[in-house]
């Protein structure tokens, strides 16, 4: 049996001074060391004696070394870099950097913590933004020769090359059309290249496609979406530029490269970003909230006190006893509001231990039950045995309670309250679409609603503090974002779905126990 071919390591070529930023990046090389060997020069003087031996597959060169800058190891003007060079600079050196991409650099990257410790990820993206390189070099370098060498020389090319007459008839395709658009040169040959522009786009393509004839020896860039043949959408990033054939006749040369993916995982980075900024504000509210309950509690104490002993000395029935006792009503209010405020924060630590949510559901709507107007409707359903959690049985009556307050509020003429309990398994595509938790088992509390619904603007902010749709004089505002908290506290999720005049559906994630509480060991 024939053994497998190995393909060879690629070689880099790490020209690093720092030792600490050295060694993260070697270590972030260990998982590839079968398929990446890297070399480490500590000076310009050791990277040009390595150079020297032997060139690399690809240089990272830090922008400034003891004897000298990175950029010297740049080639001379006029010469072509023989492998890919990548600079690395710190903070506030970005133009240097670029540059440095001028003089022949292929990129550059900032430093961070991050970035290197991703930098085999860079340097397999820059290794294949170099083949992109090679390639369109020679395109070009074919173009010049003849259109004989130039059409053997991309038929193997990654991207599409297509080359078009003033009225934007397609003359040439490259096989690459049928890899990345589904058709075959012979489809779209004599065809016009606007006729699978998505609309909202062709304008814009036709206008920088038509200015790149009226404006010979210049180069033109764009980005557009295109209709597969299957019909989906395919986003191309394309680069145009005009070149004059022996006849004297014009056509455009177009190459376009799909960038579908890039800017799916871009999209995605954005999404992820404002998740951690969106975290990293609620940390910030619940820090700052924590610090002001406590300074509350503390002034609320006296108050507590002096009432208490002021409505025992005064007499029985006076107008001064009555006007004590809504002092202290006030600041037995203010005192749960700063509760309120803390259960927000998460400074508590609750016990937690194995509990089924059946048993929370039916303590909540029993209690519930009687608050509740007549002509509110309340349903139960519970879709499995293994509900479970381990929790705090006080947070998961407090979170029900509150979700239920809420759902009713909403349908001041009447309605049916629905709590739901299923099984749900997310998993790793779900969670990547950002509308669910990480991936595993959970138990899925769901509070819906047919009163009026939201839009999306409350929506955004419906978790927020303080935030209320009642009048000002109802509630806090609070007790969403008290759920969410706790709920999030305990490793699971809340998602809001509404419309206006669809109702609300609010979802509880919570992680699943491995093992189902035994009948004595129940929550109350």
């Amino acid at each position: 049996m024939e053994q497998p071919v190995s393909k060879p390591r690629i070689n880099v070529l790490l020209v690093e001074d720092e030792e600490a930023h050295a060694e993260l990046i070697r270590r972030s090389f260990e998982p590839r060391a079968e398929r990446m060997r890297l070399t480490v020069a500590r000076s310009l003087r050791e990277a040009c004696s390595h150079l020297d031996q032997a060139k690399p597959d690809l240089a990272l060169i830090d922008l400034l070394l003891p004897d000298g800058k990175g950029i010297e190891l740049l080639p001379t003007e006029g010469e072509e870099p023989e492998y890919p060079i990548v600079i690395m600079t710190s903070h506030g050196d970005e133009e240097v950097a670029v540059e440095a991409m001028k003089a022949g650099a292929l990129n550059y990257i900032v430093k961070s913590g991050e970035t290197l410790a991703s930098m085999p990820q860079v340097v397999e993206g820059a290794l294949r933004e170099w083949r992109h390189v090679v390639e369109r070099r020679r395109a070009e370098e074919a173009l010049q020769a003849s259109e004989a060498h130039f059409r053997s020389l991309i038929e193997n090319a990654l991207d599409i090359i297509t080359v078009v007459d003033e009225q934007g008839k397609i003359h040439y395709a490259s096989p690459s059309m049928e890899r990345v658009l589904g058709y075959t040169p012979d489809d779209r040959t004599g065809t016009n290249m606007f006729g699978l522009l998505h609309p909202q786009d062709r304008e814009h393509v036709i206008r920088t496609v038509f200015s790149s004839f009226d404006q010979p020896n210049t180069t033109k860039f764009f980005e557009s979406r295109y209709r597969h043949r299957d019909g989906s959408t395919r986003v191309l990033e394309a680069v145009a530029s005009t070149r004059a054939l022996a006849n004297g006749e014009i056509r455009g040369v177009i190459n376009s490269r799909d960038v579908t993916d890039r800017k799916r995982d871009q999209e995605e980075k954005a999404q992820l970003e404002e998740q951690l900024r969106h975290s990293q504000k609620w940390e910030i509210i619940g820090s700052l909230a924590g610090g002001i309950a406590n300074e509350f509690n503390n002034m609320l104490t006296p108050i507590l006190g002096f009432a208490h002993m002021a409505i025992d000395e005064a007499p029985a029935g006076s107008k001064i006893q009555k006007r004590l006792e809504h002092i202290l009503t006030a600041a037995d209010r203010s005192r749960e509001l700063a509760e309120q405020i803390l259960a927000f924060s998460r400074q508590a630590e609750p016990e937690r231990k194995p509990v089924q949510l059946d048993d929370v559901v039916t303590e909540a709507l029993k209690l519930l039950r009687p608050s509740l107007p007549t002509h509110i409707e309340i349903r139960t359903h519970v879709d499995l045995e293994h509900n479970t959690v381990i929790a705090d049985s006080d947070q998961m009556h407090q979170v029900l309670m509150n979700l239920c307050t809420n759902a009713y509020h909403a349908m001041p003429d009447g309605g049916t309250l629905e709590v739901r309990l299923t099984e749900v398994e997310v998993d790793a595509e779900a969670e990547r679409s950002h509308q669910r938790p990480h991936e595993g088992s959970y138990v899925r509390l769901t509070v819906s609603d047919t009163g009026h619904g939201m839009d999306s603007a409350t929506q955004e902010r419906i978790l927020e503090p303080f935030f209320t749709t009642r009048e000002a004089n109802e509630r806090s505002g609070l007790g969403l974002s008290v759920a969410h908290g706790i709920v999030v506290s305990h490793g699971g999720d809340l998602i809001v779905e509404s419309e206006p005049d669809k109702g609300t559906r609010v979802h509880v994630y919570l992680p699943q126990a491995e093992q189902a509480v035994e009948p004595t060991a129940k929550a109350s």
